[in-house]
């Protein structure tokens, strides 16, 4: 029996961990790869129907979903408290600007649990240690690893811009911004810092549209997984960019004040991401 004929199976029986009969094991890799998956070009509808399935699915298990929001929140929350307490506080712009970076990793119990939903299967606390434990899920932690790295580099190039434009100094970040608005050096820090942030975000963002849910949902190699994103990305620029714009809005919004908005946010756009991959690798 295949992988997907045993999940087919599992999801007749029951939700994981308490259906009908014997409790149902949901052991990846859910469908098995060859190759780089096709992709087809995205449709603003399915950026509608995307965001329509994602509230079904935060209604459907809203307890998970928002205790994942609200830890992921508490982590941009720390990191803000430990450039402040270590002196860094030069490093908040560029490091909350990459704290977005990771958020597709964290999303990965939520395409989990859309993922597990749409095949009549359920989702509990005790199935996460089982999801990072199952071998079938290394490649995304090697997609993670990838993820923390470009955002370091992020890091170490906006600490290497404000250093060039602004000096180096502890003061807080709000202490320098009217610097930073009304002096030729910092007007061309912002114009830099924006511009070789925007690169290091749409980068980020083509490595990672698709990657995380489709290492989630197939047996495939995180480089296969990325080159299949970024396709993803050129096949129809103008939707996914838009999507990408959608996601930095929300997430932005979301993060003020104390980003205590991405507790609802951000599983609300990671069910949506899991739907949005569906509609658009090919089964």
């Amino acid at each position: 029996m295949s992988g997907s004929e045993q999940v087919m199976a599992a999801g007749a029986q029951g939700p994981a961990g308490g259906g009908v009969g014997e409790t149902v094991q949901d052991a990846g890799p859910w469908r098995p790869a060859d190759g780089i998956p096709e992709v087809r070009a995205a449709t603003w509808q399915d950026l509608n129907d995307a965001l329509a399935a994602g509230i079904s699915d935060l209604k459907a298990q809203p307890t998970i979903s928002l205790s994942v929001g609200a830890i992921y929140a508490f982590g941009g929350i720390l990191i803000l408290y430990m450039l402040d307490a270590g002196g860094l506080r030069a490093l908040a712009f560029p490091m909350m600007a990459g704290f977005a970076l990771i958020a597709p990793f964290v999303a990965v119990i939520f395409y989990e649990i859309s993922r597990r939903r749409e095949m009549g299967l359920g989702f509990g606390w005790g199935d996460i240690p089982v999801m990072v434990a199952d071998t079938a899920r290394k490649q995304i932690l090697y997609q993670g690893f990838a993820m923390l790295f470009w955002l370091a580099f992020w890091v170490h190039i906006g600490w290497m811009q404000f250093a060039l434009f602004m000096g180096v100094r502890a003061e807080r970040f709000w202490e320098v911004a009217g610097e930073m608005v009304t002096t030729q050096h910092g007007i061309a820090f912002l114009v830099i810092a924006h511009v070789s942030g925007a690169f290091f975000a749409g980068v980020a963002y083509c490595m990672s549209v698709i990657t995380f849910p489709l290492l989630l949902d197939r047996d495939i190699d995180c480089v296969s997984a990325m080159i299949a994103s970024f396709r993803t990305v050129l096949a129809a620029p103008k939707v996914m960019f838009a999507w990408a714009a959608l996601l930095a809005v929300a997430l932005a919004g979301a993060s003020l004040p104390f980003f205590l908005g991405l507790i609802v946010v951000l599983p609300l756009l990671g069910h949506a991401s899991w739907h949005l991959y569906r509609r658009l690798v090919a089964s």
